[in-house]
């Protein structure tokens, strides 16, 4: 990201905190490097966000025939 804009991340947003700035720069680059594949190209919509939504109550089951 840095290399396309020639700017860190954090200084395109104008961000003064060193540290803060520092944060937000290790997060573009960890998103960055998530939504690259294997050839280099970036694919924004390779991103998943971690659903803590059950898709069944298997682990509900489980639990209640060894305690119940």
């Amino acid at each position: 990201m840095a290399k396309h804009y020639r700017k860190r991340p954090s200084e395109i947003l104008n961000i003064d905190n060193d540290y803060l700035a520092y944060c937000f720069d290790e997060v573009a680059l960890y998103l960055e490097s998530e939504a690259t594949d294997d050839k280099g190209n970036v694919n924004w919509n390779m991103i998943k966000w971690k659903d803590n939504k059950k898709e069944s109550n298997r682990e509900l089951v489980q639990f209640i025939q060894k305690y119940g």
